[in-house]
């Protein structure tokens, strides 16, 4: 596996640095569609109210790893042009990929809030789907002391895009760093330095998110800087040679046994007043870097193999639509009943949650995900991004006028 990017040549005309050789491992990877559907469906039972998974916040922390990984390989597979043209390529793809479904869901949060509590009950979650829709609402929470956790207090329904938030803000710092790296450093040393780079924010943002998580629960738990070491964890797994986790096909799958327990037990065992993410956050991203390093290669009838299948292979794929979904359907009810709900409503809410999710994915992400007239024309994924956010704000104005 290697890691090689041209530096900026001598030339009189100053051409920008080019990125031309990229890392190997380019296969799909089943197993992670699998890893994907466990982490959303945690945070489902633990929203769904689902017993002994009050913890399945876990999911979360799941997804920043699996992030990571899938991220700083796909950036380290960019073909041979210039890093101005790979970070369009990239910033354009992240934008098709995450914008539109999430502006959909944005807008149908605000109609429905509208026709089931009202006009003046929903005034405060506007604010909310503004900072939602620019990525930014873990700051917004931050600044209002909301949260998850707090006795009596009904969420906002947009709570769950704090998480996409982070991962936007740390699509948009990432790229930035690989490139700066590849420019900066040796030929030979390249892959050795980005290496350190992400070694030293593993170590600081956690460091950071154990100290701020015993002071001040709220920032620790929406900061990005408490975040960010989850997600470069999964980029220093890419990093790493991959001929040392293909060596031994047993011990993968026994370690990625365990490593799928420990996820599992951590939702168990986990609570709404636990301290978190803290140290007790290293135990779903431990666990998730161990599957997704021993996935690379197993024995039949181990970890990979169950997550290859097939059924838990759909959910991962249309596990980012569920995650949006599934919020408003399982927490607009509970702002208007009066009784706690029963097990099979709470079940057919997730149901149509999920279907809204295949919908969505189907009809919505893959024809612009994989539209070839976008591909040819990057300015116009710019006016798609700045087109939803308008969309959004719009209705988001429209509601507190009526």
């Amino acid at each position: 596996m290697s890691l090689e990017f041209v530096a900026m040549t001598n030339a009189p005309s100053a051409p920008e640095p080019r990125v031309v050789a990229m890392i190997s491992d380019s296969r799909f990877r089943s197993d992670i569609q699998g890893l994907r559907a466990v982490a959303v469906l945690l945070v489902v039972l633990a929203h769904a109210g689902v017993p002994h998974f009050a913890g399945g916040y876990i999911g979360v922390d799941v997804f920043f790893v699996i992030s990571g990984y899938v991220i700083t390989g796909l950036l380290l597979r960019q073909p041979p042009r210039s890093i101005r043209a790979n970070l369009v390529y990239f910033y354009s793809r992240r934008i098709r990929r995450i914008v539109p479904a999430a502006t959909v869901v944005l807008v149908a949060t605000v109609v429905a809030t509208y026709l089931w509590l009202g006009p003046n009950t929903g005034v405060p979650l506007l604010g909310d789907v503004r900072w939602a829709s620019l990525f930014a609402v873990n700051w917004h929470f931050i600044q209002t002391s909301s949260s998850y956790f707090i006795p009596g207090v009904p969420p906002s329904l947009v709570t769950h895009y704090w998480s996409l938030s982070i991962e936007e803000q740390f699509y948009i710092v990432f790229p930035l760093i690989v490139f700066t790296v590849g420019v900066l450093s040796a030929v030979r040393r390249r892959r050795l330095a980005l290496a350190t780079a992400l070694a030293l924010a593993i170590v600081t943002s956690s460091w950071w998110s154990m100290h701020l998580s015993t002071i001040n629960a709220t920032q620790a738990y929406y900061s990005p800087f408490t975040r960010f070491w989850e997600l470069a964890l999964g980029g220093l797994l890419v990093l790493l040679p991959q001929q040392w986790s293909m060596r031994a096909r047993r011990s993968n799958a026994v370690l990625g046994t365990i490593a799928l327990a420990v996820i599992v037990v951590a939702a168990w065992r986990l609570t709404d007043t636990s301290v978190y993410p803290g140290a007790l956050a290293w135990w779903p991203c431990g666990a998730t870097a161990v599957l997704l390093w021993t996935g690379k290669r197993g024995i039949a009838g181990g970890p990979s193999t169950w997550l290859s299948w097939r059924p838990a292979q759909y959910v991962g794929n249309v596990s980012y639509s569920f995650y949006l979904w599934h919020y408003l359907w399982l927490m607009l009810p509970l702002q208007y009943a009066t009784t706690p709900m029963a097990p099979w409503a709470r079940a057919l809410q997730v149901v149509a949650a999920f279907a809204c999710a295949a919908v969505s994915y189907h009809f919505l992400e893959n024809p612009i995900r994989k539209s070839k007239w976008l591909d040819a024309r990057p300015y116009a994924v710019g006016l798609l991004l700045v087109g939803c956010v308008l969309l959004t704000w719009s209705v988001t104005w429209l509601y507190a006028s009526l």
